[in-house]
């Protein structure tokens, strides 16, 4: 009996693990949904908050243009590199329809999300996780001041409004990187005017509404996900770094959850 009684617990443990885990999940998909709710709530406000609305614009979008660029210009010119190798045999005018609808349906929105969520919302998780540590948001409530309409809905309503954007610019960029390489790649044969013929015949502007909608989804998770880990940090510099990482993570994920939903929700329209 006695040694039954000493067994239960140790067999019990994986169980325990996993509810907590599962609990602590649950907990961070609550305050996320609810940080988001209080924030679109106060949406309306970014009117008068402009100032604060347009840094953080500039902040997301501005510094983001050359590294989205240069990212968007090779993956279009690996696509056409990996494509043109695999239809060697079949036709290579299909060329431009591949780029054109990864670009604009799929690698462009989720490209220039992991982009933003890794860059500008890793920033956020940090500067609120400082905020937090330090006191600084308590003393915001202490002057009366709305914590979610000062930092968070600024920076929400930015990487909402700046994201479509950088995915227009990521597609234009993407596209022109694999016009490149077929201009110059001697293994492509077909003209670049081809390339752009056959895009345009299969591209159509709901396929670039695909992909607007997605920027919209997601700039809301890379923007509400890093701020609500800000909010919650606790434990000093560790617990910054450990937040900052968390809301990344986290970010990448819903991102790519989001990303099915979406893509199975518009197949099946």
């Amino acid at each position: 009996m006695a040694t039954e009684a000493i067994e239960r617990p140790a067999r019990l443990r994986p169980v325990t693990r996993l509810g907590a885990h599962v609990l602590a999940v649950l907990q961070i998909l609550g305050e996320v949904t609810r940080l988001f709710f209080a924030t679109v709530r106060l949406v309306p406000a970014a009117i008068v908050d402009r100032g604060r609305v347009t840094a953080q614009m500039v902040r997301v979008g501005t510094d983001t243009l050359w590294i989205g660029g240069l990212l968007s210009l090779f993956v279009g010119m690996v696509l056409v590199v990996q494509a043109a190798e695999q239809v060697r045999n079949v036709s290579q005018d299909v060329l431009g329809p591949i780029v054109g609808l990864s670009m604009t349906k799929e690698l462009g929105p989720v490209m220039m999300a992991f982009l933003l969520a890794g860059r500008a919302g890793s920033a956020m998780a940090a500067e609120l996780g400082s905020m937090t540590v330090y006191d600084e948001i308590n003393a915001l409530r202490t002057m009366d001041i709305d914590p979610v309409r000062f930092l968070v809905m600024p920076r929400f309503v930015a990487a909402t409004l700046t994201l479509p954007v950088l995915i227009v610019y990521a597609d234009f960029i993407g596209v022109w990187g694999g016009a490149a390489v077929v201009a110059v790649d001697p293994a492509i044969t077909i003209p670049v005017r081809s390339y752009f013929d056959r895009m345009l015949e299969w591209v159509k502007f709901t396929d670039f509404v695909v992909g607007i909608a997605k920027g919209l989804v997601f700039g809301m998770i890379a923007s509400i996900v890093p701020c609500t880990f800000g909010l919650r940090t606790s434990g000093g510099t560790e617990g910054i770094a450990t937040s900052t990482t968390a809301a990344v993570v986290w970010s990448f994920i819903l991102i790519l959850v989001f990303d099915f939903v979406i893509v199975r929700v518009t197949f099946a329209l």
